[in-house]
């Protein structure tokens, strides 16, 4: 363990500086990958073909284009989750759009750093619906002109601890190839930004100083509490191709799990998860023949309802020939 996340402070420490923070990134990298079953082989299969060769830096210029992005379709996008009646603040909206305009960022650099690939967005106003299909609208091949990709692929964004590429049912009606890309963005970024951009020293402090809610010593204190913007590490996890799988649940790793309330939990799977279709599994019929069990997500859904398709990061494709075999289908 000690030499996994040496060589992984190696290369948090090129572009962080803060200590506390490159422990911390570390540790949830390495508990997302091995709950993910990313490092199922070897440490340094993971580490070289995964990890490192995807692994992407983003800027403090990456991270304005996420927000301004974000910030012209939030308004438009409609407050809800897929699949539920949560309401969500349009600050919330903003924020979380930007997550997904930061992981459309680090494809499109991973996809020119090593295949000198150009790529372009849609960030047309609209309805969720109209960007359904595919996250990418146009491509550029090495030493050819722009076209439209052959087939749809959507990109999914999640944290380094996270261990599941998670798709509503709309969305994987649409798309033909699923993306997932780990960001190491913590909660402190955004305000990192608002201070390393001077909005907070010349516009919300004053103005906090103007009606007495801040004054010389206040100010102070809270600009050195703020952390320093820093650069955002990123890597994808991988990806799947629906077409070259079997559905609906290709694979699905389950046990019965608690005492009084008992339980089954999925910590691994690959499919379409609905509770008619884990319930039909054959291993969910030997566990629970009477189908009568609460089915758990490990670790993001307790109580699972709905229908999503569902893949953890460790049964993803990944690695130079895996790309380029995707990319041969562009």
């Amino acid at each position: 363990m000690d030499e996994i996340k040496s060589k992984i402070d190696t290369v948090l420490k090129e572009k962080i500086t803060d200590a506390d923070s490159v422990k911390e990134l570390s540790n949830q990298i390495i508990k997302g990958a091995e709950s993910g079953l990313e490092i199922n082989n070897s440490f340094e299969d993971w580490f070289e073909n995964r990890f490192k060769y995807q692994f992407v830096w983003l800027d403090k210029d990456d991270y304005s284009r996420a927000l301004v992005r974000a910030l012209w379709l939030a308004p438009v996008f409609a407050g809800t989750d897929f699949g539920a009646s949560r309401q969500r603040d349009m600050a919330q909206v903003w924020t979380d759009t930007a997550r997904g305009f930061l992981g459309e960022i680090v494809f499109s650099k991973f996809l020119k750093q090593k295949f000198g690939i150009d790529t372009k967005f849609d960030t047309r106003r609209g309805s969720i619906d109209k960007f359904l299909p595919s996250d990418i609208n146009k491509i550029k091949l090495p030493n050819e002109s722009w076209i439209q990709p052959k087939i749809n692929i959507s990109i999914k964004t999640t944290k380094f601890n996270g261990r599941w590429l998670d798709v509503p049912g709309a969305q994987y009606n649409y798309s033909d190839v699923f993306i997932l890309i780990k960001l190491g963005i913590s909660r402190g970024h955004f305000l990192a930004f608002l201070k390393a951009i001077s909005f907070l020293k010349d516009k919300l402090f004053p103005l906090g100083k103007n009606l007495k809610e801040l004054d010389d010593v206040s100010s102070k204190e809270l600009w050195e509490e703020i952390p320093e913007f820093e650069p955002i590490p990123s890597y994808i996890a991988g990806f799947i191709d629906k077409r070259k799988i079997n559905l609906p649940i290709h694979y699905l790793e389950v046990r019965k799990k608690g005492l009084k309330n008992l339980c089954l939990s999925i910590s691994q799977g690959i499919g379409i998860f609905t509770p008619d279709n884990i319930r039909n599994h054959q291993t969910v019929k030997g566990i629970d023949p009477e189908g009568k069990l609460r089915i758990e997500i490990e670790p993001i859904i307790e109580s699972f309802t709905g229908q999503k398709f569902f893949a953890h990061s460790g049964g993803l494709y990944y690695g130079k020939e895996k790309w380029q075999e995707l990319i041969d289908t562009f």
